[in-house]
């Protein structure tokens, strides 16, 4: 008996041959996405890794002086900062304070006699607090091969550029007990005269292949630090 494929079975096989080169491009094609979402979210995670690293300095350069208070910062007074966070004289001049600071050794309070937030930018030299850190526009390349210094831990190379600016921190009502408002990102400027209570630290991200950009912002806010109490031990 000779074998061989009937009509029928020709006609499945034309139909199965046709499904799988009509879903090819599909597949190269949501590969592709896949592929360009990854980088996507290996871009923000390279500019969140640079927001986290400035964050973790001090708000001012004027909160960095280890010998005032014990070593932690206390409240700055601003140029252009909200009326209703303005540091008040209590206690017969003695102390400063915000309206709800606590009366209490070692919380937050004011610097007496002020010390008033300073210009943004690089200063002495050192890096002790985040405009210190991002500086103005500075741009850092982070992970590929077009970085000599790196430790290639990134698929593409992805340039970096850092900014901060203090922002307008009188969009929010601050008589209740939860404040509302919506931060801005338009920013106020970068002189000691422009100084208010916040700043915003932006951060664009483009990588070497000319994706994006993408850009994350971050906030932070002048309300000093407290100490915390421990026993000692004699």
């Amino acid at each position: 008996m000779k074998k061989g494929f009937s009509f029928i079975e020709l006609l499945v096989s034309i139909v199965i041959i046709g499904i799988v080169f009509m879903s090819i491009p599909l597949i190269l094609s949501e590969t592709g996405k896949s592929t360009e979402l990854s980088i996507q979210q290996e871009a923000v995670m390279a500019g969140m890794t640079q927001l986290v690293n400035t964050m973790s300095y001090r708000w001012d350069e004027n909160e960095t002086n280890e010998s005032l208070n014990g070593g932690y910062a206390k409240v700055l007074d601003t140029r252009n900062g909200a009326t209703a966070l303005r540091c008040i004289d209590m206690d017969g001049n003695r102390s400063r304070r915000r309206t709800g600071h606590f009366r209490e050794a070692y919380r937050r309070r004011c610097y007496n006699p002020p010390r008033f937030a300073s210009m943004l930018g690089t200063d002495g030299g050192d890096l002790d607090d985040i405009d210190d850190i991002v500086g103005t526009n500075k741009s850092l390349l982070t992970g590929g091969s077009g970085d000599t210094n790196s430790t290639i831990d990134y698929k593409k190379d992805y340039n970096i550029t850092l900014n901060v600016a203090y922002i307008n921190d009188e969009i929010f009502n601050y008589s209740q007990t939860t404040p509302s408002g919506s931060i801005s990102t338009i920013s106020v400027g970068t002189d000691a005269a422009d100084s208010t209570n916040i700043k915003m630290i932006t951060a664009t991200i483009t990588s070497s292949s000319g994706s994006g950009p993408i850009v994350l912002r971050c906030f932070m806010a002048n309300i000093g630090e407290y100490k915390i109490y421990h026993k000692s031990v004699k």
